[in-house]
C-alpha cells in the first residue's frame, strides 16, 4: 500500500468559527468603492476582498477570510452576500477603526465610513463549520468556497501545539511551529543556513506546511492535504512579494503580508506593505514593524522575513525529501487521536507497469518509425556555427548509419542519406552567434529551396545562458536568447525544431590519450535532442504497441488546455486572457506492418493533420483563442469548438479521451467530483449505440493528488529510508465504491547520482551531518503520483483504461522514464510548450491571419 500526506478527517473534527454575516447592502457598498491600486504601474481596478482581509489580518493577529457566501460560481461577488470568517471575535473599537481606515486610504482620503457600521452591525455567529457540508452522503461533499480556505485552521492550531520529534542519533531534534494569518505553519526559531566561501554567499531557508482541503472522488469525507515546502529566504528586498512578520502584540501568530515596492524621496527602491496594513496598524495604535535593511536581511536580523520571489541561483536546494514526509505523516497520525482521522493510502492492483522498450528509436526500427509522419522522406536541417557542435550532431545521427562508430562523413548544403526515409543537410549559420535580435526571416531565406514533399525539421546549436559572464556583467551585455525568434520563423516555413547547447571542446587529456582503447563517454544531451526531434517529427515505433492490448483499435486523444494571459504593449492587454487548446489523436493499429500515428488538430483549417504539419500550424499563429476560457460563456464557447474537432475523427473507430482533470472541469463538469460523471464531457455528442467514447482524467495537480509517502508492504532496505513506490497500478474504494487509480514514483535523480540524489531519504534537513552539509546545496526529491479516474468508461473494464493510461505514462515515446501524462496528453502539452509565445510575449493581433470559425461547424 502507498501511504500519503492526505488525511480523512470525520466532520465532528472541523470545529466552531466566529463568522459575521454581511447581507446584500454590504455588497452594493462596496461595489460603490473607487478603483485604486496600490502598486506601482498597477491598473487601478476595484477593490477584491482579499485587500481588506489582509489589513484586518494585520491588526488582529488572526486569519481572516472575506468572501461571498455561495455554493457556486458567482458572476459577481460582490452581488452575493458574503461573510468574513475567522478563529475568534474581533475587538469592536479596533474593527471599526481598521475598516474605516482602509476604506478612507481606498477613497484617496475621503472619510465616507460605508464599511464598518455594517460590519459592526453584524450579529456575530459561532456555528459548527460542518453544518456548511452538503452532499456528504452521496459521496460529493462540498461547501461554500471560503469553507475550503479556512476548514484547515483548526487542524493548523491543534499540530502547532505539539513540537515535531525529529530522531538526530541518540536525541531528538523539537520544531516548534508558529501559525501565519493564512493558516501555514512556519518553523521561525529552526532556520537551516549554509554559507559558501566562493563566492561568498549565506543562505536561509525555513520550513513551511501549507494545508489544502480537497476531496477524492467518491469520497464522503472531506481530505486535509499536508504541503510540506522548504521556504528560501531572501537576503535583499528587490522583487520580494511576500514577508513574515514577527508582530510585537500577536506573538503566537506571524503577520503574513503581500509586499510592493516604491521609490523613496531620494529615489531609491524601498518596499512597503501593500492593502495599506502599515497605515490600518497606525490607526489603531499598533505599531508597524521597522522594515529591515538588506543587511538586515542578509544577516537575518529583526522581526521580518521575506520568500524570495522566484526560483533563483541559491545557496539552499529545494525540497524537504522523503524522510521528513514519513515522520511528518507519523507525527500528524499520532497528535490526531480524538477524533480519530484516516491516512489515506491506495491498495496495489495485479497491473504491473513494464518498459520493456528503452533508449533511441533503432536503425532497424527507423524506416517503419518514420511511416507514421506520412511522408517517404523526413529531412533533418542541422544548423550549427561551432565545430565541435557539428561533430557531436554527426556522432549522434551515426547511430542511423551502417557505420555507427563512426561520424558522419558528409558535407554542408546537401542531403546525405541516412536510410530510406532518413536525410541530413549541414549548413553553418554564423548568426547564431550575435548578441543581438536577429532578422531570421532574411537569414533563413535559403531554407525556401526546399518545394519537395518531405517533412522538415531543424536542429539547431543554441549558444544562450542565462547566466551572463563576468567580462558580460562588467560591459553591462546580455546577449540575447533567439530560441524564440527561430522557432517562429522556423514555424512559418513548416519546420519544427530542437535545440542543442553549444559545449566547449574537451581539454586534451594526456591520461586519455595514452589509452586509445578508453571508451568514449555518450553524448546524450546530443542523443536526446535527436530523439527529441523524432518526436516532434511524429516518429512513432512499435513501444507502445508492445504494451498495450487494444484490439479494437481506438483512436487515443488528448486534450490539453492551460490559460495564459495576453502580453503585449496595447493597452488593457494584461487584462485578457486566452485559452490554449491542443488537441492530439493517436492512431492505433493491430496490423504490424503499419505503425501507429500521431495527428494533432488545426484551429485554423479545422482539420486534423499528421504531427509535424500540425505542431508547425500551431507555432506560427497566436498560441490562445480569446473568448474562450475557464468559465461562464467562455467555457461554453471553448466545449463546442473542441467537440466540433472530435467530430471530424473518423467516425467508425471508438475514442479513448485523455483529459487534464484541473485544466477541463470547469469546461465539463462532469469531472468535478462533485458531479463526477453525471455532468458535461467531452464527446458528449460523439456517443452513439454503436460508438463507444470513453473519459479517462488525469490529475497531476501538486495541491490536489495526495503525495506519496511510503510503499508500506516493502521491506525496508535501510531502516531510515521510506521504501519508494513499485512499478504498478493502485487503487483506492470508497465508501460510496467509487474506485480511483494512482501511480507513484521516485524521479530520476532520486534514484541516480550516488547518495546526493537520495540524501532526503536518509536524512531530514534539520539533522544532516556536518561532514555532508554541502548537500544542502541540492534539491531534495519527494515522491510524486498521479491520479486516474474514469468518468465515463463506455464498454470498458474502468479498471482497463486506468491500466492503459498507467502505461502509457509509463512508456513513453522519447523518454526512458515516466511522464506525468499519458502519450497523446504528453504530446499535446509539449506542442504548448514549443509555441513562441509559450509563458512570453504574445504576438500583435493584427498581424495574424483570422480563423475562420464558420468553417469550423461551431
Amino acid at each position: 500500500m502507498i501511504s500519503t500526506l492526505a488525511f480523512l478527517f470525520p466532520y465532528s473534527a472541523l470545529g466552531k468559527i466566529t463568522l459575521y454575516p454581511l447581507n446584500n447592502e454590504f455588497g452594493q457598498a462596496w461595489s460603490s468603492l473607487p478603483t485604486y491600486g496600490d502598486a506601482k504601474n498597477g491598473k487601478p481596478r476595484r477593490p477584491p476582498y482579499a485587500g481588506l482581509a489582509s489589513a484586518l489580518s494585520a491588526v488582529s493577529g488572526q486569519p481572516v477570510v472575506l468572501m461571498p457566501h455561495t455554493y457556486e460560481p458567482a458572476d459577481d461577488d460582490f452581488a452575493q452576500p458574503a461573510v468574513a470568517v475567522t478563529t475568534k471575535p474581533f475587538d469592536a473599537w479596533t474593527l471599526s477603526t481598521a475598516v474605516r481606515e482602509w476604506e478612507r486610504r481606498v477613497r484617496k482620503g475621503d472619510d465616507a465610513n460605508t464599511l464598518a457600521p455594517l460590519l459592526a452591525a453584524a450579529e456575530v455567529e459561532h456555528p459548527q463549520l460542518a453544518s456548511f457540508v452538503r452532499g456528504a452522503e452521496d459521496g460529493t461533499p462540498h461547501a461554500p468556497g471560503w469553507f475550503y480556505r479556512v476548514a484547515a485552521w483548526n487542524f493548523a492550531q491543534r499540530l502547532a501545539r505539539t513540537p515535531l520529534l525529529i530522531p538526530n542519533g541518540p536525541r531528538m531534534r523539537r520544531i516548534h511551529w508558529r501559525m501565519d494569518t493564512q493558516g501555514s505553519l512556519i518553523s521561525w526559531d529552526n532556520v537551516t543556513q549554509r554559507t559558501t566561501l566562493k563566492p561568498k554567499r549565506t543562505g536561509y531557508a525555513l520550513h513551511k506546511l501549507d494545508f489544502r482541503v480537497i476531496t477524492q472522488p467518491g469520497e464522503p469525507l472531506f481530505a486535509l492535504h499536508v504541503l510540506p515546502t522548504f521556504s528560501r529566504l531572501a537576503t535583499h528586498w528587490a522583487s520580494t512579494r511576500t514577508a513574515f512578520i514577527e508582530h510585537g502584540g500577536h506573538k503566537n501568530t506571524l503577520l503574513r503580508l503581500p509586499v510592493g515596492h516604491t521609490k523613496n524621496s531620494d529615489g531609491q527602491w524601498v518596499p512597503y506593505a501593500r492593502n495599506y496594513a502599515a497605515e490600518v496598524l497606525e490607526a489603531c495604535d499598533m505599531d508597524f514593524a521597522t522594515w529591515p535593511t538588506n543587511d538586515d536581511l542578509a544577516q537575518l536580523r529583526g522581526q521580518m522575513r521575506a520568500l524570495v520571489p522566484a526560483p533563483i541561483p541559491h545557496v539552499l536546494g529545494k525540497g524537504v525529501g522523503t524522510r521528513f514526509n514519513k515522520i511528518l505523516a507519523d507525527h500528524i497520525t499520532d497528535t490526531f487521536k480524538r477524533p480519530t482521522i484516516i491516512q489515506v493510502g491506495f491498495e496495489a492492483t495485479d497491473v504491473e507497469l513494464t518498459r520493456p522498450t528503452k533508449g533511441a528509436v533503432t536503425r532497424a526500427d527507423l524506416d517503419h518509425a518514420l511511416a507514421a509522419t506520412g511522408s517517404e522522406t523526413v529531412r533533418i536541417i542541422a544548423l550549427y556555427n561551432d565545430g565541435t557542435t557539428r561533430k557531436r550532431m554527426s556522432e549522434a545521427l551515426a547511430a542511423y548509419t551502417t557505420t555507427p562508430d563512426q561520424p558522419l562523413d558528409c558535407g554542408d548544403h546537401q542531403d546525405h542519406r541516412l536510410s530510406r526515409r532518413l536525410v541530413v543537410r549541414f549548413h553553418r549559420l554564423p548568426a547564431l552567434d550575435h548578441a543581438e535580435q536577429v532578422d531570421w526571416d532574411s537569414e533563413l531565406e535559403f531554407l525556401d529551396q526546399f518545394h519537395d514533399d518531405a517533412v522538415n525539421g531543424a536542429w539547431v546549436e543554441t549558444i544562450w545562458n542565462p547566466k551572463p559572464t563576468k567580462r558580460e556583467r562588467e560591459a553591462g551585455q546580455h546577449r540575447h536568447d533567439h530560441k524564440r525568434d527561430l522557432r517562429r520563423a522556423l514555424y512559418e516555413r513548416d519546420i519544427v525544431s530542437q535545440f542543442l547547447a553549444r559545449q566547449s571542446a574537451p581539454e586534451p587529456d594526456d591520461a586519455t590519450e595514452a589509452d586509445a582503447d578508453a571508451a568514449v563517454p555518450k553524448d546524450y544531451k546530443a542523443i536526446n535532442a535527436l530523439r527529441d526531434l523524432l518526436f516532434r517529427f511524429g516518429c512513432v515505433d512499435d513501444r507502445l504497441r508492445h504494451v498495450t492490448e487494444l484490439t479494437d483499435e481506438p483512436i487515443l486523444v488528448g486534450i490539453h488546455l492551460r490559460q495564459q494571459r495576453v502580453s503585449n504593449r496595447r493597452p488593457g492587454a494584461a487584462d485578457r486572457t486566452q485559452m490554449v487548446e491542443v488537441l492530439t489523436a493517436l492512431h492505433t493499429s493491430n496490423d504490424p506492418d503499419r505503425p501507429w500515428h500521431l495527428h494533432s488538430y488545426d484551429h485554423h483549417t479545422h482539420d486534423w493533420r499528421p504531427q509535424a504539419a500540425a505542431e508547425a500550424a500551431f507555432g506560427r499563429r497566436a498560441i490562445g483563442r480569446e473568448g474562450h476560457a475557464r468559465h461562464e460563456e467562455g467555457a461554453l464557447l471553448a466545449r463546442q469548438h473542441i467537440e466540433s474537432a472530435l467530430k471530424i475523427l473518423p467516425s467508425d473507430r471508438p475514442l479513448i479521451i485523455f483529459v487534464d482533470t484541473e485544466a477541463c472541469r470547469t469546461i465539463w463538469p462532469g469531472l468535478q467530483n462533485v458531479r463526477f460523471g453525471k455532468g458535461p464531457l467531452p464527446g458528449d455528442d460523439l456517443r452513439s449505440e454503436t460508438r463507444s467514447v470513453a473519459v479517462v482524467a488525469i490529475n497531476t495537480s501538486y495541491g490536489e493528488v495526495p503525495t506519496p509517502v511510503e510503499n508500506t508492504t516493502s521491506p525496508r532496505k535501510n531502516p531510515k529510508r521510506p521504501p519508494k513506490p513499485q512499478e504498478r497500478l493502485y487503487r483506492r474504494t470508497t465508501s460510496t465504491d467509487h474506485t480511483s487509480w494512482y501511480i507513484a514514483q521516485a524521479s530520476r535523480t532520486y534514484d541516480g547520482f550516488g547518495g546526493a540524489g537520495s540524501i532526503g531519504g536518509l536524512h531530514t534537513r534539520f539533522t544532516l551531518p556536518k561532514e555532508d552539509w554541502s548537500l544542502q546545496r541540492k534539491d531534495w526529491h519527494s515522491f510524486t503520483a498521479t491520479q486516474i479516474t474514469v468518468p465515463h468508461a463506455a464498454q470498458h473494464d474502468p479498471e482497463q483504461l486506468a491500466a492503459l493510461a498507467a502505461q502509457l505514462c509509463h512508456q513513453s515515446l522519447s523518454w526512458d522514464a515516466r511522464t506525468r501524462h499519458p502519450v497523446p496528453l504528453h504530446v499535446a502539452g509539449a506542442m504548448d510548450r514549443a509555441h513562441p509565445e509559450y509563458r512570453g510575449p504574445s504576438m500583435e493581433t493584427a498581424q495574424m491571419p483570422e480563423t475562420d470559425e464558420v468553417q469550423g461547424g461551431e
